[in-house]
């Protein structure tokens, strides 16, 4: 009995299909003669993933892995900058797992559970010297309800924010992701993994309304006055009981997001609606400030089944956490006031796929913060403040340019086996500032960073 068992585990983990995200080829149709489906009590299982080595190299040295700090390339004031800094790695800490669970309660009620893990997450002992002892971390785990006849749908959990592009209505695990070997996508990607609850209503799968209640985070940057407020630092260096070594903020109120997605027959078109409240605590005194953000997005099939154009963005106050370039999302004034600031996230992109076997990407991103100068007689708060000199500046303008291609070399009732190769350009602008004596106004620091990514893939399915 218990040979039986293994047995039949073991054939569970090596024989399974493909339910991942919007990564290479996964907007294809899935191969539905191999892998491996069970049936337990009514209660259907789906087990996939993939199976990755990929190889990285910068022009400059992020100390980074799959995924790069777009907000952090090293500058001439870093020791990294110059031409010998550059950096080459190899990883496998992207591969992915996946279970969907799913179960009929009749005919027109469905109830499913999703689970997904990566090895990107790095506990204190994780390290590259001789294990590559990295943990695995969870990407999505929520569960979902639909009632086919009211045209309802129930989603609590964590998975993509509702801010991220949907393909299909606003249905998971058709959520619009850059076919990027690079985990951190391309800058002017909106998205979040974050635990939440979220209701939609569709009208004759044309017309889809939906709200979002999200868990909140703030990041905070500029010229701050920390030892003012203490209290309200968004970033604690210890959280509490399981949260006990893990950067937190103070938040109370959710994020929330109001969205609207349309299909008249030709393409895909959403718009949203972001808010945000940021809590300041200055002694006893307490203040919300509630903000918003807009966005919305296009998928546009031009030549139906092989080339797609794709664009999105938002604009408001207060989003830099929902935007790969992870610029902040406020600073504080002279009192510690948290102030929130207004940026622009913007993406777009095409997808060309001529054969079944082979996929071309091209993207360009952005996202840009407007300067918050809180400057006062005593000192230069705020976020980009004039009075900073121009080496110590605070990043205004992350721009990138990236292009790639997807070879499934083999496709079979076996699985998948791809091979991809990406280039990108990145650069970061900050804000002009005074030069080192104080006398006089000159330009923003400018550095950028080539990139080249290689990723050797196995799909089971």
């Amino acid at each position: 009995m218990k040979k039986t068992l293994a047995v039949i585990a073991l054939s569970t983990l090596l024989a399974t299909p493909v339910l991942a995200d919007s990564q290479p080829a996964d907007s294809q149709p899935a191969n539905t003669e191999g892998g491996l489906a069970m049936k337990m009590k009514g209660i259907n299982l789906n087990f996939g993933g993939f199976i990755e080595a990929a190889s990285i190299y910068r022009s400059k040295n992020e100390n980074s892995d799959v995924s790069s700090k777009f907000n952090a390339i090293p500058t001439q004031t870093n020791a990294n900058f110059d031409e010998y800094h550059d950096e080459t790695r190899f990883s496998a800490r992207q591969s992915r797992f996946n279970i969907l669970a799913t179960g009929d309660v009749s005919p027109t009620i469905h109830l499913a559970g999703y689970y997904e893990m990566d090895f990107l997450g790095a506990a204190s002992t994780a390290n590259s010297t001789e294990s590559n002892s990295y943990n695995p971390r969870i990407r999505h785990l929520y569960t979902t309800a639909d009632w086919d006849s009211l045209g309802l749908h129930l989603l609590a959990g964590q998975t993509w924010s509702l801010v991220t592009m949907n393909n299909k209505g606003i249905t998971p695990r058709n959520e619009v992701t850059p076919l990027t070997i690079e985990a951190q996508y391309v800058p002017g990607f909106s998205w979040a993994r974050q635990p939440q609850f979220r209701i939609t209503k569709d009208f004759d799968k044309q017309l889809w309304l939906a709200v979002s209640v999200e868990n909140p985070q703030t990041t905070v940057g500029g010229t701050t006055p920390g030892t003012l407020n203490t209290a309200a630092q968004p970033a604690a260096a210890n959280g509490g009981g399981s949260l006990s070594g893990v950067s937190v903020s103070q938040n109370d109120v959710p994020d929330v997001v109001f969205k609207a997605a349309y299909e008249p027959g030709w393409g895909h078109f959403e718009v949203y609606d972001l808010l945000r409240t940021f809590k300041s605590n200055i002694g006893s005194f307490s203040k919300e400030t509630t903000v918003n953000s807009v966005g919305g997005g296009v998928i546009l099939p031009l030549i139906p089944n092989h080339l797609t154009l794709q664009a999105s963005g938002m604009y408001g106050r207060g989003n830099g956490r929902y935007g790969s370039g992870q610029l902040v999302d406020a600073t504080e004034d002279a009192t510690g006031q948290f102030v929130p600031l207004t940026e622009a996230q913007l993406l777009t992109g095409l997808v060309y796929d001529p054969t079944s076997e082979w996929n071309f990407y091209g993207y360009y991103g952005l996202e840009q913060v407007q300067r918050e100068d809180l400057a006062n007689a005593t000192a230069n708060y705020g976020y980009g403040s004039a009075l900073n000199t121009a080496t110590s500046q605070s990043i205004q303008r992350i721009d990138q340019i990236t292009a790639g291609t997807w070879w499934k070399f083999l496709q079979g009732r076996y699985g998948r086996m791809q091979a991809g190769l990406q280039y990108s350009y990145t650069q970061d602008k900050y804000f002009s500032g005074l030069n080192s004596a104080k006398t006089a106004q000159v330009s923003g620091m400018k550095t950028t960073d080539q990139m080249a990514f290689a990723s050797l893939r196995y799909y089971w399915q």
